[in-house]
């Protein structure tokens, strides 16, 4: 090939030459003339004086589209940096917020839809860290249910750390000291008490009726100049370019419809939300029902523990909500009979303790009983702007272990200390990275453990299959090896260590005793069956424990 070292036929040479040498070359031709070529010269080198030329005149076209890119990214990324840390508000969106009453001081910084537990505790704490909030309720009156009677020590020691403990007083709370369960189908017992190691002081639990408890907050929560009570029914979000900036409700005493706005608003509306559907495209999963049955208690037949006992025919827990009452919680599994006080006095009365009888009995033929949806609801990742979903709003449980009011606590002590770090609520960016470390703090301080221990436990004591009641005596069993077992399966439960590793700890050691178990019920002969039931073991609870673990890892 011609080398050309003359500028002014460059242009010629390309247009003429190049065609020929795309028709009649092929690398493999290059490759051969590359390797006549002296020792110094290269195959790289030889390609590169071969297309010279060409190499020549696409160098400019593409160095110059590299420089306007270059400077197209430079001048986009220097009005980036110009924009703040946080997604601002729109002018019209914080003039909707300063009108929204008279003075711009009155207005709130967050709404908070819902005055139950979490919405009551979660108002006072934030009133008290100087932010302005409005609570909008449905009713004001005492709520009539028994969903979220137990406060876990764990719990009970967030309640005191916030400075809500004063909200149990008038509420007849009992002292909450451990677990009684008794499987009465392999004949085993637990008796759980949650006790420190370092001190060897018992920690305390409380129970209580779940109405009084939720009227201690509210009275705190109103004694907060910063806080603003609202009885009426949030119909919806308002919503402005993807933002929530506030909310419609129907006041209850004009029968008006109205809007408030603010930048932050949390959703915490319980059990039967009417907004979940709108933030989160996830729904509750119905696994069983629970009756609660509230029973007259002579005070020397008071309990201190949780009471759970398991039959061929039901699943029931028994605990003090007052001075002179105990609740009874029932599992029903599949859908509730019509008949329900037949079943009860059928299903539930035959196994009841004989000093409780008489007033089980009393309180079924009353009817003084409801009955709840026993629901599971996995936390879910909610990245739209301006609005928080808490409670069990945002993730449920099945109420056999009594966690759910602890876990509130804990979610409001969470994103108390993140909303400090925060000044203006308007900074959506901040709030973002908030929501992310709120999602794996709660995960990692107890979330994990008592999620996963309360569909467990649901599981085990409800089952009816020979694997799955091997695995259960194993459990009880595994537990009464030790007071050293035992108390950190109560400190577990008691979400005072309720961390992901004592609970694979604790569910490694219970398998293991599985197929222990397995294997000594078969004589040598039969060793064989042995093995496929310890593989029937691992199959049976790996399937239900993985997809169980990983709704809970990843959202």
């Amino acid at each position: 090939m011609r080398r050309i070292r003359n500028t002014n036929s460059w242009v010629h040479f390309y247009f003429e030459s190049l065609p020929e040498v795309r028709r009649t070359k092929s690398f493999w031709n290059f490759y051969q003339e590359s390797k006549m070529t002296t020792s110094s010269e290269s195959f790289f080198s030889y390609l590169y004086n071969y297309f010279e030329d060409f190499l020549f005149y696409i160098t400019k076209d593409v160095l110059l589209v590299f420089a306007l890119t270059f400077i197209t990214l430079m001048c986009w990324k220097k009005s980036w940096k110009q924009k703040p840390s946080g997604t601002q508000l729109k002018p019209t969106l914080k003039k909707k917020w300063d009108t929204s009453s008279t003075l711009k001081e009155e207005s709130p910084e967050i709404i908070i839809v819902g005055a139950g537990v979490l919405g009551s505790a979660f108002a006072a704490v934030l009133a008290r860290d100087d932010r302005r909030v409005t609570v909008i309720e449905r009713s004001m009156s005492e709520p009539d249910t028994f969903a979220g009677e137990v406060l876990q020590p764990g719990g009970y020691k967030i309640l005191k750390l916030l400075g809500l403990e004063n909200s149990l007083e008038g509420c007849e709370a009992s002292k909450l000291r451990g677990f009684q369960i008794h499987d009465l189908v392999n004949k085993e017992k637990n008796n759980l008490f949650f006790r420190l190691v370092e001190n060897e002081d018992i920690e305390d639990g409380r129970s209580f009726r779940h109405g009084r408890f939720v009227m201690g907050l509210r009275k705190i929560a109103m004694a907060e100049s910063n806080v603003k009570f609202i009885e009426g029914t949030v119909i919806n979000l308002v919503e402005d370019d993807g933002c929530i900036i506030g909310v419609q409700y129907k006041d209850k005493k004009s029968e008006n419809v109205k809007e408030l706005y603010a930048p932050l608003t949390v959703v915490a509306d319980g059990l039967f939300s009417n907004i979940r559907k709108h933030l989160i495209s996830q729904k509750p999963n119905v696994t069983s029902h629970v009756a609660g049955v509230t029973m007259k208690t002579p005070q020397e037949l008071l309990l201190t523990k949780m009471n759970t006992i398991i039959s061929d025919s039901s699943v029931f827990s028994i605990y003090t909500i007052s001075y002179s009452e105990s609740r009874v919680l029932i599992n029903i599994a599949g859908e509730v009979p019509r008949n329900l006080k037949d079943y009860l006095m059928q299903s539930v009365y035959p196994v009841m303790p004989d000093h409780h009888k008489e007033s089980f009995c009393e309180a079924v033929q009353n009817i003084n009983f409801k009955v709840l949806p026993a629901d599971y609801l996995p936390a879910a990742t909610l990245n739209k702007s301006g609005v928080i979903l808490l409670g069990d709003a945002y993730n449920i449980r099945h109420p056999l272990t009594g966690g759910g009011m602890s876990i509130i606590l804990s979610d409001i002590a969470i994103w108390r200390n993140l909303l400090q770090n925060i000044p203006w609520l308007d900074n959506y960016e901040a709030i973002l990275q908030a929501k992310k470390k709120f999602y794996w703090l709660r995960k990692m301080n107890c979330t994990f453990v008592m999620n996963i221990s309360a569909e467990l436990t649901h599981q085990m004591f409800s089952a009816k299959d020979s694997t799955t009641l091997l695995v259960r005596k194993a459990y009880f069993e595994y537990r009464n090896f030790g007071e050293k077992y035992s108390q950190k399966s109560a400190q577990m439960y008691g979400m005072l260590t309720p961390k992901p590793s004592s609970l694979i700890c604790f569910l490694g050691g219970v398998l293991i005793h599985a197929m222990r178990l397995a294997l000594k019920s078969e004589p040598w002969y039969r060793k064989h069956h042995a093995v496929c039931t310890i593989g029937t073991i691992l199959c049976k609870m790996l399937s239900f424990l993985i997809p169980l673990a990983y709704s809970e890892m990843c959202q």
